[in-house]
């Protein structure tokens, strides 16, 4: 099964001076997603890419193979919790299923620092050593690069969205099912978003590696985007991830069901993780009948998912 998933960002930056008053406020901008960003997806590098927040005063333009700021100049780390969350669905036409988090990040006592680009940092906190997943140079109200010169009684509030895309559309595949005794048996999949608006479990920016409950088994058919199969057979266990490759932005799992397990006729699988909800349905080209599982047989299956920068509109 394969599900692929669009990554986008957008950085607001407001400058307050001691008393309060707002001095600068730039408003939401969209920022770049690294190579080493998209990398980030596929784990090793840190929780979440929205744990940390760098400004520097470089001026370049941003470029998709940068790791670092041109010139660092400070980092903090964002409250855990964030300060808005968006899982909400709209049927607006699109064919997408938007999802957003924004972080807040608070830097001060800076010393009179000029601030023209920020980036998102997911692991390492050192001027030398950070894992940098995006980039942008903060720009004015006609979109021309500016800098924001930060006194050392101000306050400069960043606030960083990343969002999370996925078509709503089915996607439609061939399988080949292995007997078990050297046959092979070819399923048409119908592979679909699954639990759409629903935030359980959901975290916007971790790796695509950060299980949730791995999945489960269905005798019914497929449910709408917003809810799930019915006919519950029970879950399927993950297996491993398999190596990330570095620049390939997918990931691979194996799942499983034992011989105790998901016995029965299987119409549809499902798939949770805190990167993607989604359902597949199963019925065999010769028939349309669904994979039949006894207690004398195990169920192996691997899943893909894949995930890439997101160009088209947010709001």
């Amino acid at each position: 099964m394969k599900m692929q998933v669009g990554i986008a960002g957008e950085v607001r930056c407001v400058l307050r001076k001691a008393d309060g008053t707002v001095k600068t406020d730039t408003g939401f901008q969209k920022n770049l997603i690294l190579n080493q960003g998209l990398d980030f997806f596929g784990g090793g590098h840190g929780a979440n890419m929205t744990t940390y927040c760098a400004i520097g005063s470089g001026g370049s333009t941003p470029v998709a193979t940068q790791t670092h700021l041109d010139a660092f100049a400070a980092i903090t780390r964002g409250l855990y919790t964030p300060s808005a969350s968006d899982y909400t669905y709209t049927d607006d036409g699109s064919d997408t299923y938007k999802t957003s988090t924004t972080h807040k990040y608070t830097f001060t006592g800076v010393d009179d620092v000029n601030v023209s680009e920020v980036g998102l940092v997911s692991s390492g906190s050192a001027s030398s050593n950070y894992y940098l997943c995006t980039r942008v140079l903060i720009k004015d109200s006609l979109g021309a690069p500016t800098t924001i010169s930060v006194k050392s009684d101000e306050t400069l509030d960043i606030y960083y969205k990343v969002w999370q895309v996925y078509s709503t559309l089915d996607s439609e595949h061939v399988i080949n099912v292995s007997d078990g005794s050297g046959g092979i048996v070819p399923y048409n999949a119908t592979v679909r978003l699954e639990s759409v608006g629903d935030n359980i479990s959901r975290v916007i920016g971790a790796p695509a590696t950060a299980l949730y409950d791995v999945g489960a088994a269905w005798s019914g058919d497929l449910g709408s985007i917003e809810a799930t199969p019915t006919g519950g057979l029970g879950s399927l266990s993950m297996a491993a991830f398999r190596p990330y490759v570095p620049s390939s932005y997918k990931v691979i799992f194996d799942m499983s069901a034992g011989l105790a397990v998901a016995n029965g006729d299987i119409r549809c699988i499902s798939t949770l993780t805190r990167f993607l909800f989604s359902q597949m349905r199963l019925g065999s080209v010769d028939g349309d009948l669904p994979l039949t599982k006894t207690n004398k047989e195990e169920l192996n299956i691997s899943f893909e998912f894949s995930w890439g920068r997101y160009e088209g509109a947010l709001d």
